[in-house]
């Protein structure tokens, strides 16, 4: 009997081990989840800057945008840059949204999307155009929150 009594209390303290280890991970799992959040968030802000820093440095793009506020024409060059600083940015977007529905990003990123697509596709015909162009390049589901976006802003 005192060899079955050991087995027990061995038996007991092995599954005892097992709980602390699945509560350790757990708590570890945790932590590294809150680590990817925080470097996610970093990440955005960096690409913030970078975007930032590359429109104000640049000699073209302010030009560009304010000529496509105002309907002006475009140049064949100024087109090219301008397409490419649309996909640019809304590939940036389609990231954000991603990770928002993946449930690493807050509650206020649809309607900064949405605010986005009102300044950037909505609001000229050539945005609207871009759109068109080059929606092809992004995921279903941020076509889908654009076109759905361009409705309401319709209405």
């Amino acid at each position: 009997m005192g060899s079955d009594r050991m087995n027990t209390w061995r038996s007991f303290g092995a599954a005892g081990g097992v709980v602390l280890g699945l509560a350790f991970l757990t708590y570890e799992l945790r932590q590294n989840s809150d680590l990817m959040r925080v470097q996610i968030l970093q990440a955005r802000a960096d690409a913030a800057m970078s975007s930032n820093e590359q429109f104000f440095n640049s000699d073209y793009l302010p030009k560009i945008l304010l000529k496509v506020e105002s309907d002006t024409s475009l140049s064949d060059e100024e087109r090219m840059r301008y397409t490419a600083w649309f996909r640019a940015a809304n590939r940036n977007q389609d990231n954000v949204l991603s990770q928002y529905k993946a449930g690493m990003l807050g509650a206020n990123i649809p309607r900064s999307v949405q605010d986005f697509v009102r300044d950037t596709v909505a609001s000229s015909a050539q945005g609207k155009s871009a759109w068109d162009r080059t929606k092809i390049g992004y995921t279903q589901d941020y076509v889908d929150f654009v076109e759905e976006t361009l409705v309401a802003l319709s209405q």
